[in-house]
């Protein structure tokens, strides 16, 4: 679990049960643990009142991939292979699902995130 003060744009895991990632319906749930990125910044972040952030899963596939995602190379965030932080799945994750710290984003992909997240939500052309 982490400690008082989560990271922005850090790469924790969590249990694959409480991500969703749509269709549900076609979903494989996997027993072993799933990456998320933590997309909100240091205020709410740092907030022991405050008890959720905003995160973006991590998955490997390359069959929901979308203009929006992201790509990480392996060793990205601790991550151990290529994969893609899918945008569009953006969604409020409790601090207590996030669980071990495997990295932390270079500050230009986290921009990247972000200006992607500004895109998908209608606010950058």
């Amino acid at each position: 679990m982490p400690g008082p003060y989560v990271v922005a744009g850090g790469v924790y895991l969590v249990s694959d049960k409480v991500v969703r990632l749509i269709p549900e319906e076609e979903r494989v749930v996997h027993d072993e643990r799933r990456p998320v990125v933590v997309v909100t910044g240091a205020e709410s972040n740092g907030d022991p009142d405050w008890p959720f952030v905003l995160v973006c899963p991590i998955s490997g596939s390359t069959r929901r991939r979308t203009r929006f995602d992201v790509q990480l190379g392996k060793g990205q965030g601790g991550v151990i292979k290529k994969c893609w932080i899918r945008i569009p799945a953006v969604q409020p994750l409790m601090k207590t699902a996030l669980e071990d710290q495997t990295g932390t984003l270079d500050e230009s992909v986290l921009i990247q995130i972000q200006g992607r997240l500004a895109q998908y939500l209608g606010l950058l052309d």
